[in-house]
């Protein structure tokens, strides 16, 4: 009996490891609960209306912010890795509901705010590889609980929040910033002003403003786009809000996270949803899954993406200040691959040093392109943009290849042309060798033509001296004739004498 439970035991057993080698891993992707929210390590300072936002480094850097007394500069880091905290180099100016983002130098930006006193003007540099920080040219018009973004163009877009001294409680300003010259300009303002809002760049490269305040929440969403300067309304969010966490999911959806509708620093209510916007479509989601709710309802909290591709939200209040961080694991769709096309070559072919222009461009059924790469199997990489102009290729025939990158980080299949590169006329051999040839009867016909000149100046010579003999001898031919003629006639007779 013993013997035969010990077989139905492995039995069950065996057919248990079994079912675990059954791939069901693509099942529960596809089933999981998305965002899946799980609770980390708290932050050491509790405090809302921080700056947060992922450097370079890897770490989630936290600045700044308010716990009820005086207005923070502690500065703290979180690694995801090792999930623990770190003290960094606090702020030289302490700030609350200032404007965060990251150049493309890396730099961690940290943009006007308020201190003890009211609004600053202050803008401070953070750099994570050396934990130290720098003043920039102050932001022209002061803000406070304005948002900020980071365009493809590197420039950084503070949008909204208020500005009291500008007269603006609820600011439509799009103030820009470019970390490379250190200067300020002004883009065209937001349709709707207010404060409290999140700001976003999506993968469009569209900068989005959401939600936010002025007077009553709102939920409306405009996009600006830096190229042209302009903004566009799109679809309202599902309910209003202010002050909630606002980030580029790595679905490239953007995540709605926490927050609240009343105005008053931590008043409820305190919002524990996620609400999800799909750029590509225009459209919202709100998952319902019980996982998928934050789980500490709150506002005035930061929210940033890790390296791992995970969302966390930090800090925030809900009748308290708060030290909660917790987690967000993003089920992300498998990358569709770009697809590249080359529009045109002109002129083809060429004649070496000559200018030819190459043109092409990239779509992505669930992305956008960002990068560009041509190659010719003669002379490697040649340009790094969608339109570019050389005059540098090498002579012979090029295969060109062209392919776009996804902001995923796919790389297209090849697109492929031909472009021939002839020598210039003047350097081809036979070219060359007619030269030589032309040159060599050119100079045999001058050698000639000096000959002929020559022999001609001799025969004109002999034919004077020969007609010269010739009247010579004329000449003496009648001279003999005339003495012949005086000898043969006689002498007339003699006169008579008287």
């Amino acid at each position: 009996m013993r013997l035969k439970n010990a077989i139905v035991y492995a039995g069950i057993l065996m057919g248990i490891l079994m079912l675990g080698l059954i791939p069901f891993n693509r099942g529960f992707a596809e089933t999981m609960p998305s965002p899946s929210w799980r609770v980390k390590t708290n932050m050491p300072t509790a405090r809302s209306q921080a700056a947060v936002i992922a450097g370079d480094d890897g770490l989630i850097y936290v600045m700044g912010g308010w716990a009820g007394g005086s207005v923070l500069n502690t500065v703290q880091a979180y690694d995801p890795i090792t999930e623990t905290w770190r003290s960094r180099a606090p702020m030289p100016v302490a700030v609350r509901g200032a404007a965060v983002a990251k150049g493309p130098d890396g730099m961690i930006y940290v943009i006007s705010g308020g201190d003890d006193f009211g609004d600053v003007a202050t803008v401070q540099a953070y750099n994570t590889t050396s934990n130290s920080w720098t003043s920039k040219a102050d932001i022209p018009v002061k803000t406070w609980m304005g948002a900020a973004a980071t365009g493809n163009d590197g420039k950084i877009y503070v949008i909204g929040g208020e500005s009291w001294d500008a007269g603006l409680p609820y600011s439509n300003l799009t103030q820009i910033y470019d970390p490379a010259t250190d200067t300020w300009t002004n883009g065209t303002q937001m349709p709707t002003g207010r404060s409290e809002l999140g700001v976003v760049k999506g993968p469009d490269g569209l900068i989005y403003a959401f939600g936010g305040y002025n007077g009553t929440a709102l939920s409306v969403v405009e996009a600006y786009n830096p190229s042209t300067g302009t903004w566009t309304k799109k679809a309202s969010m599902p309910k209003p809000k202010l002050e909630f966490g606002a980030v580029l999911g790595p679905d490239n959806k953007i995540y709605i996270i926490g927050g609240g509708t009343d105005y008053s620093n931590n008043w409820a209510p305190f919002y524990d949803s996620v609400e999800v916007y799909d750029p590509k479509t225009d459209t919202w989601s709100t998952p319902t899954w019980q996982e998928s709710y934050l789980p500490t309802p709150r506002k005035e909290l930061g929210a940033a993406v890790g390296k791992n591709g995970k969302i966390y939200a930090i800090g925030g209040c809900n009748g308290a200040y708060l030290q909660a961080n917790e987690e967000a694991t993003i089920v992300a769709p498998e990358n569709m691959r770009p697809t590249a096309y080359i529009d045109s070559i002109t002129p083809n072919p060429i004649v070496e040093g000559e200018n030819i222009t190459f043109t092409g461009h990239g779509t992505d059924t669930d992305g956008s392109i960002v990068a560009y790469q041509w190659r010719s199997s003669i002379d490697g990489v040649i340009g790094n943009t969608a339109t570019f102009k050389t005059s540098t290729l090498s002579n012979g025939t090029h295969t060109i290849y062209f392919s776009v990158k996804d902001n995923s980080g796919a790389w297209s299949n090849e697109a492929i042309a031909t472009v021939t590169v002839n020598i210039p006329m003047t350097e081809d051999p036979l070219y060359q060798s007619l030269s030589n040839l032309i040159n060599q009867l050119q100079q045999q016909n001058s050698d000639l033509t000096d000959t002929v000149n020559g022999l001609t100046q001799k025969l004109d010579m002999m034919t004077y001296a020969l007609l010269g003999a010739i009247i010579v001898a004329i000449v003496l031919g009648i001279a003999t004739i005339v003495l012949m003629v005086r000898k043969k006639t006689p002498p007339p007779p003699k006169p008579p004498t008287q």
